[in-house]
């Protein structure tokens, strides 16, 4: 027969989403032995590898990359068709902010899902940093937000936001790889401006530990962070959906503190909030963690 087991398909995305093979079984309510027979005789199916297996967990191939978009496509216009005749299809106009941390070379793509899936929703998407994000829902400027937390330490600890978590990352020192080869004794650093969450946890942690450090480079934005860390101009701290290609994780012959994780997670309801923003809180929960 030709053609994929949906389920498969499904445990397929969470996998790859999760990066991890046990971070997935938790997601789809499987045992890690059912979702590995499950990728086992998906990649049999295929023919090809879909995982490069590590001890950081697994990544997609090539052709694992490529069968990730269909899968993605048809598991979201699956869930849409089910939506559409429980007569629960979201329609109307939704506004949402989205950190630029967040999965940052995926999550245009998820979006144009989401609007094909529901061809009646009119998204307005904007991206902004965590703090802005929550007071412009505060305000009333936005219906639903994406934000980013820590799992550790003082600044925006994840406790407030525990049920509408969409994922967890870790954070890296990272750096080109020539700097990473000789990278002076005085870190010199590239981070976002000193409002930002990743900003004060980096520095908080270099002073805990003594480490000279000079900030040599501040950007506006993290595609900036990226392309400055890319070109050689200093270390950084990145999540790791958003580590581009070009740079190297720093290890622990850097000597440098460890970092806490990027816990991800939906706004949660306001009193009153509008019934459209209702079910995309429970669309996107399902869309935006695969």
């Amino acid at each position: 027969m030709r053609g994929f087991e949906f389920d498969q398909l499904k445990t397929f995305t969470a996998v790859a989403g999760a990066g991890s093979l046990s971070a997935a079984a938790a997601l789809v309510h499987l045992s890690q032995s059912t979702v590995s027979e499950q990728m086992r005789k998906l990649e049999a199916r295929a023919g090809v590898p879909l995982f490069v297996r590590s001890k950081r967990g697994v990544e997609p191939t090539p052709a694992g990359e490529r069968l990730l978009e269909h899968a993605r496509r048809l598991v979201a216009l699956n869930e849409a068709a089910f939506d559409e005749l429980r007569g629960q299809a979201i329609q109307g106009e939704l506004r949402v902010a989205i950190t630029e941390y967040f999965r940052p070379a995926e999550v245009a793509g998820m979006l144009a899902r989401l609007r094909e899936c529901y061809p009646r929703l009119s998204l307005h998407v904007r991206a902004m940093k965590s703090v802005e994000i929550e007071l412009a829902q505060s305000r009333g400027q936005i219906d639903l937000g994406v934000v980013m937390n820590l799992s550790t330490g003082p600044f925006r600890p994840v406790a407030g936001h525990a049920t509408g978590i969409l994922r967890r990352e870790p954070i890296y020192w990272v750096a080109a790889p020539v700097l990473a080869e000789q990278l002076p004794e005085r870190l010199p650093l590239v981070l976002l401006p000193d409002d930002c969450m990743m900003h004060q946890t980096a520095v908080r942690l270099l002073k805990e530990e003594a480490r000279p450090y000079e900030l040599v480079h501040s950007a506006s934005g993290v595609a900036g962070l990226q392309s400055m860390i890319v070109a050689g101009l200093g270390v950084g701290c990145l999540c790791a959906s958003s580590i581009p290609d070009g740079v190297v994780r720093l290890g622990a012959k850097h000597r440098l503190p460890a970092l806490p994780e990027a816990v991800f997670s939906l706004t949660p309801p306001y009193p009153g909030e509008r019934e459209t923003v209702t079910q995309a809180r429970e669309v996107l929960s399902r869309q935006l963690i695969a």
